[in-house]
């Protein structure tokens, strides 16, 4: 969780105000990296000599062990930062009319505020979704960001009888 609060801070801190090509560089870095990363993840296990085609469980099996890997908080991390980067592209593509309480030349860091208070299903007050793509977006991570921690909370119970008390009646 100190991974989590420490990236939150300095994520924070970075003063660098965006204008609309540096929004749609971060976006495209971001788009293009999920696809070369999986890649390199496929490169790497056909290398390895495991077949990816036929072997689907082995192939989903070795993304959860990885997903354990990183930990909750990174996972969160990685969270804020998709939908941040969703901000930044839907501000890019309508700059007047995306946020209003952004300003022209917003931070990265007040789209990063806007997704992690989102995310906790209280959007902030000062910025404030003025386009219909944003206020879709938004709605949609407040969807997700509930779903994953139904998922999560749901994944700390176990929900099948134990063998105890189904003898007992």
């Amino acid at each position: 969780m100190l991974v989590l609060i420490a990236a939150i801070v300095a994520i924070e801190m970075i003063p660098v105000r965006l204008t609309v090509g540096r929004a749609w560089w971060i976006f495209g870095v971001a788009a293009v990296t999920p696809v070369v990363l999986g890649a390199l993840f496929l490169v790497r296990r056909h290398a390895a000599g495991l077949p990816v085609v036929g072997s689907s469980l082995r192939l989903t099996e070795s993304v959860l062990v990885q997903l354990r890997h990183v930990g909750l908080p990174l996972l969160g991390l990685a969270f804020f930062g998709f939908w941040t980067v969703v901000y930044t592209g839907l501000w890019a593509f309508n700059p007047d009319e995306a946020f209003g309480g952004v300003g022209g030349k917003p931070r990265l860091a007040d789209f990063f505020y806007y997704a992690v208070s989102t995310a906790f299903t209280s959007p902030p007050e000062g910025i404030v979704a003025g386009s219909r793509g944003v206020r879709s977006a938004t709605m949609i991570e407040l969807f997700t960001a509930l779903a994953l921690l139904g998922v999560y909370l749901s994944s700390l119970v176990d929900w099948q009888k134990t063998g105890a008390r189904d003898a007992g009646g």
